[in-house]
């Protein structure tokens, strides 16, 4: 069997682009993977189209030999090569489970869960989504508004929650300084959750990289009382190991990061120097064998694995299918069908709506990732720029259609 296309399809997905990659075979087996990021969907694009030359003609069973010639080939490196590499290997793994008649999971090792733990994103400034509100941030973000919140997603059966707390730094913003008042605020709205749903939800929390470094100490010994799962990405990852290692040793709230990290050679310098207590890789920037890599590594240091997912619905299931294999899973991230276009369940068959069980992702029992895309659905909702920049005002001004 060889490897004869890699055809890109990308469609809007509320204020991101899903971008989703079919490679075809001269054996009429296709596969679909996902190369979603929510910026600069164009660079990532020409990385695929690039790395083509490296991968047309090869064998899609031999899919480390295939990610061995992506990397030497992309030796300058970037987010866009990562992204890019992943759509394509991505699509490789459903090529070989269909081939095999087998679902992925199977491939990687079997299950060492029988269903993938979710945690709910939904929380604060975040809620309100797409199908309640018009706006990004419409929705009411007061510590009674975010309980109200907490309280829907123990509702839905859910065990953990992540919120994105206001105003600790705006965007766009010079420093990255929080007040006093910015803190206090912050944990009164936690302490508002867990007056609500007591210990039956796990807290997580998300700070997008908005903190320096005594910022960020401050506010993870305020949150100690409240047993948060991790607490994410106060400071950019890439900035610094240094000071994710001074972080980590100077509180009890276990630190996250990763989702900007795409190799286990990344990874592995924050876990030697007790840089993070729990590994956030993102499948769709790392790949299948990556992330596979990655966990171990984790595992060789007791340290846990809850991937970052604020994607698609093909990179749920493709996630699912490699968190059943790693034994040092934590949870998964998922974005409510509320923050997500209504579109969501139609560009995928089965659609992803029909797999998620109290708080759970049951995971598909077909060949390869198990679901099939719809082009024609795809096509109704094509590609639109600048619908996400990730920069200044464009966190508070998106308008929803």
């Amino acid at each position: 069997m060889k490897i004869t296309a890699i055809e890109p399809l990308v469609c809007q997905g509320g204020i991101k682009n899903w971008t989703f990659v079919r490679v075809r075979t001269d054996e009429g087996i296709t596969g679909w993977g996902d190369a979603t990021e929510w910026v600069r969907v164009q660079g990532h694009l020409k990385a695929m189209e690039d790395l083509s030359a490296v991968v047309i003609g090869e064998d899609p069973f031999n899919i480390e030999r295939i990610w061995q010639r992506m990397w030497v080939a992309s030796y300058a490196g970037g987010k866009d090569c990562n992204v890019g590499m992943t759509g394509i290997e991505t699509a490789l793994w459903d090529i070989v489970g269909k081939a095999l008649g087998t679902p992925v999971y199977n491939i990687l090792g079997g299950r060492c869960h029988e269903r993938i733990r979710l945690y709910a994103d939904y929380c604060d400034d975040y809620q309100g989504g797409f199908r309640g509100t018009t706006r990004w941030r419409e929705g009411d973000t007061s510590q009674l508004g975010i309980a109200k919140q907490a309280e829907y997603i123990k509702s839905r059966g859910f065990t953990a929650l992540k919120m994105h707390p206001v105003g600790l730094a705006e965007r766009p913003a010079v420093t990255r300084i929080a007040s006093l008042k910015a803190i206090d605020d912050t944990v009164a709205k936690v302490s508002a959750i867990r007056d609500v749903v007591g210990n039956e939800l796990d807290i997580c929390m998300d700070i997008n990289n908005r903190l320096d470094l005594t910022s960020s100490m401050a506010l993870a010994k305020a949150l100690e009382p409240y047993r948060l799962l991790f607490f994410e990405d106060p400071i950019r990852q890439e900035e610094s190991a240094e000071s994710y290692r001074r972080l980590a040793e100077a509180t009890s709230t276990p630190v996250g990061t990763g989702e900007n990290l795409y190799t286990v050679w990344s990874f592995r310098n924050l876990l030697e120097i007790g840089g993070v207590d729990v590994l956030l890789p993102d499948i769709c920037h790392t790949g299948v064998l990556q992330a596979k890599k990655i966990a171990a590594l984790g595992e060789a240091y007791h340290v846990p694995v809850a991937p970052h997912n604020p994607n698609s619905p093909l990179s749920t299931v493709i996630s699912g299918h490699v968190c059943a294999g790693i034994p040092n899973f934590l949870a998964l991230e998922y974005y409510l069908e509320e923050r997500e276009p209504p579109w969501r369940d139609d560009v995928m068959s089965p659609p992803l709506g029909s797999f998620i069980k109290d708080g759970h992702l049951e995971l598909p029992a077909g060949p390869g990732w198990g679901v099939e895309l719809d082009e024609k659905e795809i096509a109704k909702h094509p590609y639109r720029e600048a619908w996400y920049s990730g920069l200044g005002s464009s966190w508070e001004d998106l308008e929803i259609t």
